[in-house]
């Protein structure tokens, strides 16, 4: 599946890439500008992998531009020899740019500096300007408009199943932690469990976040919030598998997390708020610590584990109640 969606975006990319390039250069010969191959440079330099990247790409281009000519102006009017104004340009340039997270623009940037960087007899004409600036426009308009067509809707049904996919595992997962508490002599691997279902859900939420930002400015945030609780419900499983390693030896105590386990998994996939499930954690804590009183240090240190086991379940709960909370706004 993840395959086949990543194999139609290399495919897409690289479509955008050399139509994007080509027209922006069909363009810009047709204006008769010079270095006219700059425009497509341009454009492949400012397609990203979303749309919401590729404007921030534009406008960072079309400010570093400015201060750009402004340094060859500089140079070109102090320093005769081209090949030492070019280089201390370039080390004033990466400098600035590095020390504002802008080293993206650098390469279309050196561009510019190579075409207005000329012999020392030259001066930076108006005409070199316009010239400069119509390459960076037609690059960047091209490019905006080529990466409006973005694979949203297999992007959207791959984060479907993705979805699917994670619920089912967090089923899984479940189902062998009430199996693991049931048994003391089982050793089921569910520790690489979660570990494999975190490593899916990373790469999931990659994805989520692309097709958030491709949705701009219409607000989808739905399935990135939907990894993001996931990633953190995963955190406390971690935790939960843990104290269960110790508690198993004490099997009045482990049954009772068991069975609530097991109540708990037919609404892992439902997008509901767990209030009611909440009460029922609520309930227990008020049992455990009024019913459960313990007569050994062994049984007090395993009261005290299952607490920590309920106060887990019910921080599971709660990354949910915070998710399904945003499902209204």
């Amino acid at each position: 599946m993840i395959q086949r969606l990543a194999l139609w975006n290399h495919l897409l990319y690289a479509l955008k890439i050399g139509i994007g390039s080509g027209v922006s250069i069909y363009i810009a010969e047709s204006l008769q500008l010079e270095y006219a191959s700059s425009a497509g440079i341009i454009t492949l330099l400012t397609i990203a992998s979303t749309r919401s990247e590729t404007l921030r790409i534009g406008l960072h281009r079309i400010i570093t531009f400015i201060g750009t000519v402004v340094l060859c102006g500089l140079m070109n009017s102090v320093i005769s020899a081209e090949w030492v104004a070019y280089g201390i340009v370039m080390v004033v340039l990466t400098f600035a740019l590095s020390l504002r997270d802008l080293l993206k623009t650098l390469s279309g940037n050196a561009v510019v500096v190579s075409h207005l960087l000329r012999a020392p007899d030259q001066i930076i004409t108006i005409e070199n300007l316009v010239n400069e600036f119509s390459l960076l426009l037609i690059g960047l308009v091209i490019a905006i408009v080529v990466n409006n067509f973005q694979n949203c809707e297999s992007q959207k049904k791959y984060l479907e199943k993705a979805v699917e996919s994670t619920d089912r595992e967090m089923q899984k997962i479940f189902y062998k932690l009430s199996a693991y508490l049931k048994d003391p002599t089982l050793n089921n691997q569910v520790w690489e469990d979660i570990i494999q279902l975190e490593k899916d859900i990373l790469g999931y939420t990659a994805i989520a976040f692309q097709y958030q930002q491709n949705r701009l400015p219409r607000k989808d945030h739905y399935y990135v919030n939907y990894f993001e609780m996931r990633l953190q419900q995963s955190g406390v499983l971690h935790n939960l598998h843990y104290e269960m390693k110790n508690i198993r030896v004490f099997q009045s105590d482990s049954q009772i997390v068991a069975e609530f386990l097991d109540s708990m998994i037919d609404d892992l996939s439902k997008m509901n708020s767990p209030l009611i499930q909440l009460r029922k954690v609520a309930d227990l804590i008020l049992y455990i610590q009024q019913n459960n009183l313990s007569t050994t240090r062994e049984e007090f240190i395993s009261k005290v584990r299952l607490y920590h086991i309920v106060m887990n379940i019910e921080e599971f709960l709660k990354f949910k109640e915070r998710f399904v909370a945003t499902l209204d706004k």
